[in-house]
């Protein structure tokens, strides 16, 4: 018995010892951030004439992306080195710092804890070169300029200097990041008037370089003490930019591809105010070039088996680009389009041969029996036409319980610029059925092949299968364009404010949201702003009220616009 209770002891004591290395289990995630507990110098030091800062904090830390976190202000040409140590964060000045001037370390959320990298969010670290600290701050927020969304991550900075060139040539006075509400604060600032800008500095630079999306203050600000005399508590002072994309955009040759080996396409940056000049480098290439709708693509068609057979071709291209200073300037490139043919097996490479030699013009359209309303019957060709015969395209309308078909009348137009898109123009009634049938050879591509006879069926739906908006605006301004959204924020309808109320029909039932604009220039599209004119972008309203519509229903909405 003795031995017995002997060898159990020794085992309970063997399963102890084997679980003492792995202590306790379970109990809180540290959540806490680290604190600073002191520094050298002390935070909100005065006549600072260093080169290092010295912050210990009460637990071991670790910096995460700390050249994306960090900010100085007034910013610097070379920035402060950063480093953690254990308990402690360093910083190395690179720069000379300037006498009697106020600085701000904005370390964002850089600082973790070691184990569970907790943030200090918004930790900062301030000092002075001179006898005194300042104190003063302007706040506010930078909203896109379109959507109101908050924009986050945008550099926004004071000028002293209030000339329109101080922000184009010069680095900010001070500094300032925005978060995830958009949310800025630009601290440590002396009583006086300033230019408040903001931007998004992809070049980091910390002043406005072409191309950057901007945002500034219409009139200056003047930021004073505040009155300590006063009985009231002084308010929040927020100062809102709205942050736009400048209408001139970088112009350049973007790629050049091949896709298809009878087809090429040259793609620009954005639409040229000129259209580029396309000349092949080969003899006797026989092609046909179209361009995009909105010009900003070339599409050239090479147009027999002599010019599609070369894997290599050249062209040279003259067009307007942009200059670093975004001037426009013509010139002149030469493109390659290279064709890599697929490798396939000569059984697959025979296949393909006989596809060719087979090969029908390919026809779709957006026929069916759901068929909008509002809609357009279109055609697209899978090459460009070269031939219409209209008098073998036919539509008809098909009534219920009747063998008969009865002609409708409609006119051919083309649906872009590119000759492979119709569109059929005819008085389509709700609720009734349609066909469209083409004879064989009634469309003819740039190759000479035409497409087998064909017969597409569509039904209308009928006004019961959707719901109505009415939008009425409190105050009317009949200057208001309103505009429909989804649920994924995509302008479907848009049209001007009526007395009576704007009246958005044929919605199918969904979630729908509402903005509007003020078309202050009456173009009839929401305008942008302009820092060569000074001109803000057009003021836009949210309306946060979820509209959610069912068939056959009507919805009247009153927007107090005015109140937000």
């Amino acid at each position: 018995m003795r031995k017995s209770l002997s060898i159990v002891l020794t085992a309970l004591v063997l399963v102890g010892c084997a679980n003492r290395g792995v202590g306790p289990q379970g109990g809180p995630k540290d959540s806490i951030p680290p604190m600073a507990v002191k520094s050298v110098p002390e935070n909100g030091t005065v006549n600072f004439t260093g080169k290092r800062i010295e912050i210990t904090f009460n637990e071991y830390i670790q910096l995460d992306n700390i050249s994306a976190n960090l900010l100085m202000s007034p910013p610097q040409q070379r920035p402060p080195d950063v480093k953690a140590r254990g308990k402690r964060v360093l910083v190395q000045f690179a720069d000379t710092l300037r006498d009697s001037t106020t600085y701000t370390l904005d370390f964002g959320d850089a600082i973790c804890d070691y184990t569970e990298k907790n943030p200090i969010h918004g930790y900062s670290f301030g000092f002075s070169t001179g006898p005194t600290i300042d104190t003063l701050e302007t706040t506010g927020f930078v909203l896109d300029a379109e959507n109101l969304k908050p924009k986050k991550g945008i550099i926004v900075g004071i000028h002293e200097d209030l000339s329109d060139t101080a922000f184009t040539k010069h680095p900010f006075l001070r500094i300032a990041r925005t978060d995830s509400a958009g949310f800025y604060r630009i601290s440590n600032m002396h009583a006086g008037t300033y230019r408040l800008y903001a931007v998004d500095d992809v070049s980091r630079d910390n002043r406005l370089t072409p191309g950057e999306t901007i945002a500034f203050a219409p009139q200056t600000i003047t930021v004073t003490p505040p009155d300590t005399t006063a009985q009231d508590s002084l308010p929040a002072h927020y100062d809102t930019l709205y942050l736009f994309q400048p209408q001139q955009q970088r112009l350049y040759l973007q790629r050049t591809t091949r896709e298809e080996q009878h087809r090429i396409s040259i793609a620009f940056s954005t639409g040229p105010d000129s259209l580029p000049v396309i000349r092949p480098l080969a003899d006797s290439l026989n092609y046909n070039t179209y361009f995009s709708k909105q010009h900003d693509t070339v599409m050239i068609w090479l147009l027999d088996s002599a010019s599609i057979r070369p894997d290599s071709l050249y062209f040279e291209v003259q067009y307007r680009r942009t200059d670093s200073l975004f001037h426009l300037e013509w010139a002149t490139d030469t493109v390659l389009a290279r064709w890599r043919a697929p490798r396939l097996s000569a059984k697959a490479q025979e296949a393909l041969e006989r596809n060719r030699r087979n090969r029908r013009l390919g026809i779709k359209t957006n026929a069916s029996k759901n068929f909008e309303i509002y809609d357009t019957l279109r055609l697209t060709a899978a090459t460009p036409l070269a031939l219409i015969r209209e008098e073998a395209i036919h539509l008809y309308e098909r009534k219920d319980k009747d063998t008969n078909v009865y002609v409708v009348p409609f006119t051919i137009a083309p649906h872009d610029t590119l000759p492979l898109h119709l569109q059929f123009i005819a008085n389509l009634g709700p609720g009734k059925k349609y066909e469209l049938c083409l004879d064989s050879a009634a469309l003819t591509d740039v190759y000479g092949i035409t497409h087998i006879a064909g017969t597409y069926s569509l039904k209308l739906k009928t006004p019961e299968d959707y719901s109505t908006i009415r939008v009425k605006l409190e105050p009317f301004d009949p200057s208001m364009r309103i505009q429909v959204l989804n649920g994924q924020e995509k302008v479907l309808r848009e049209q001007s404010a009526e007395p009576d109320g704007t009246l958005f029909r044929f919605l199918k039932p969904d979630a729908y949201f509402l903005r509007m604009y003020k078309d202050a220039n009456g173009d009839g599209k929401w305008t942008t702003g302009s820092w060569d004119d000074k001109r803000q972008p057009e003021k836009v309203y949210t309306n946060p009220t979820k509209i959610q519509t069912k068939s056959n229903w009507d919805f009247e909405e009153t927007w107090t616009y005015d109140a937000q």
